[in-house]
């Protein structure tokens, strides 16, 4: 015999005050309609509430059900904002293949990307650093460093060759985003990869001090990488012929 008809059978005969809450609470949910043929037995009950007054059964029922719906609300309304936000990121990545494909020279590639992943609404700035490389021809309107010196400062993206987030130092802010100011307060900083060498490094600022958060999906941020990061190299590849 199963432990909630035992705890059925000693409610039936009285012996209730033998049972345990989590027998009565079993024997309750196993019987939902119980208190339906109980109105003396409702009329006695109280709850205590964070005023300090009692209330009764159906008052508390109602508040822990208004309480389950809000939390479903919210779980909605978090469900319905990552769609958005992932629908959007979509097509900002889209619309980059495409105008990267028609990019003529490494000068266009990085002008294309820039303008394009700075049009997503949750980018308050964008800047592509270029790796320094013998072949490289770009004009001075595209920011380039040298390998050893954007490795000590973002080693960790070197490191792991996938996209990073999370707090990084105000001289690394000014860094990276030099006409953003003090307004950026989170950052991603995506690899721009081919064959395991970074060709580049595309950076993401945000306002919000916890939207590029060490929890965020960079599933599309390293897609970008890789993909920038074969235009680049299929550039240089041919500028070096």
């Amino acid at each position: 015999m199963s432990n909630d008809n035992s705890a059925a059978e000693r409610v039936d005969n009285g012996a209730a005050n033998s049972l345990s809450a989590d027998e009565v609470a079993s024997y309750l949910r196993e019987n939902p309609d119980f208190f339906i043929e109980q109105d003396d037995l409702l009329a006695d009950l109280s709850l205590p509430h964070e005023s300090g007054k009692a209330i009764s059964l159906l008052e508390r029922q109602v508040t822990i059900l208004r309480s389950r719906g809000i939390d479903a609300r919210q779980k909605l309304n978090n469900l319905l904002e990552n769609a958005r936000n992932n629908d959007q990121l979509f097509d900002t990545t889209r619309n980059l293949v495409l105008a990267l494909l028609r990019a003529k020279d490494t000068t266009e590639i990085a002008n294309v990307a820039q303008d394009q992943l700075s049009n997503h609404n949750n980018i308050d700035s964008c800047e592509i650093i270029i790796v320094e490389r013998s072949n490289l021809n770009v004009s001075d309107s595209v920011r380039t460093e040298s390998e050893e010196k954007l490795k000590q400062e973002f080693a960790d993206v070197f490191r792991l060759k996938r996209t990073h987030c999370g707090a990084i130092s105000e001289e690394q802010i000014k860094h990276l985003f030099p006409s953003a100011g003090s307004s950026i307060q989170s950052t991603a900083l995506c690899p721009a990869i081919n064959n395991g060498d970074v060709l580049a490094l595309i950076a993401f600022g945000n306002r919000s001090d916890n939207y590029f958060n060490t929890n965020l999906d960079t599933l599309f941020l390293d897609f970008i990488g890789h993909v920038v990061g074969a235009v680049l190299n299929k550039q240089l590849q041919d500028t070096a012929q």
